[in-house]
């Protein structure tokens, strides 16, 4: 039998159903939405021993309204379909919708210019995109680094750097240019960021 609760921006919803409201974001992560995803990694992924019911990753594209009904998942996110990723080595589900990429390591770029102890950089295969913002795959604190100031590419087995239209563009061992080669050893500046260049080859 539904039981009608209001919640406090007055929206009316079965708490038979639902653990919080259907209609209203959680941004509280200390709220119900972590115990009702606490509840549904139950549900759904663990048997009575507390092991997953799976031996490998397991995509499940259902409509995520009827697999969490009973423990309220559905009621802090709408009720839409979703991609979940059911990993067995972690137990975990990963935010939906969200794509996880691997690439192999290639190379490095590392500089002393803002901590004198050094940072080093991961270079992987195909683009690397260096610049001051987030979503950069390397992100500079300098600036005068453009947002998106540069690109390191990996293809076959060579390393090319190109400017990205930035404001103050790249130079290769001292000399302005708008891209090239990379080698082993090379020394990078971009902005006020000197780097040194290594490759894994």
């Amino acid at each position: 039998m539904a039981e009608i609760k209001t919640c406090s921006n007055g929206h009316n919803y079965d708490s038979t159903q639902y653990a919080v409201c259907p209609y209203c974001p959680v941004s509280n992560p200390d709220d119900d939405y972590s115990k009702t995803m606490d509840d549904f990694k139950k549900t759904v992924l663990l048997d009575e021993n507390g092991s997953t019911q799976f031996d490998k990753t397991v995509i499940i594209e259902e409509n995520i309204d009827s697999a969490t009904t009973q423990t309220g998942l559905a009621a802090s996110q709408n009720s839409f379909n979703k991609t979940i990723i059911v990993t067995k080595n972690e137990n975990s589900i990963s935010s939906p919708n969200v794509k996880i990429e691997k690439r192999k390591i290639v190379g490095w770029l590392v500089t002393f210019s803002h901590d004198e102890l050094g940072q080093d950089y991961r270079l992987y295969v195909g683009k690397n995109k260096i610049g001051s913002v987030a979503g950069c795959d390397i992100v500079i604190n300098d600036l005068s680094v453009s947002a998106e100031h540069a690109v390191i590419l990996f293809r076959d087995n060579e390393f090319f750097i190109k400017d990205n239209f930035s404001t103050n563009g790249i130079l290769i061992n001292g000399e302005k240019t708008e891209g090239g080669k990379l080698k082993d050893g090379n020394k990078l500046e971009l902005g006020n960021t000197s780097f040194t260049f290594k490759t894994l080859f």
